[in-house]
């Protein structure tokens, strides 16, 4: 073997080559009982706006130029870290092993 063809440590990938696995696709099911359309769809729309689908339409509708999803990475990441400190604060004030989730 020719010592001069091996790549060194770093630049050895251990990843099989070849195209990435698709991605699974869960179809959303939702069964309607006694002819209860509206009902079903209500289920539907919940199961969608659980997984994010529904946010994910309203980003795509149009086009988001590049200064505006800046704008919105940051207020996402403000929004995320307020409410961080906000759950540091109550678990200070009633203790780290309370449930703070209200039903």
């Amino acid at each position: 073997m020719n010592s001069s063809n091996r790549k060194p440590a770093w630049k050895q990938n251990d990843k099989p080559q070849g195209p990435p696995p698709e991605p699974r696709i869960c179809p959303l099911e939702v069964e309607v009982w006694n002819n209860d359309v509206e009902q079903a769809l209500k289920v539907l729309k919940g199961k969608m706006a659980k997984d994010g689908i529904l946010a994910e339409l309203k980003k795509r509708r149009h086009a988001e130029k590049p200064s505006e999803k800046k704008r919105r990475k940051h207020r996402e990441a403000l929004k995320k870290l307020r409410k961080s400190r906000g759950r540091k604060a109550r678990q200070q004030r009633t203790g780290p092993n309370t449930n703070t989730k209200r039903r």
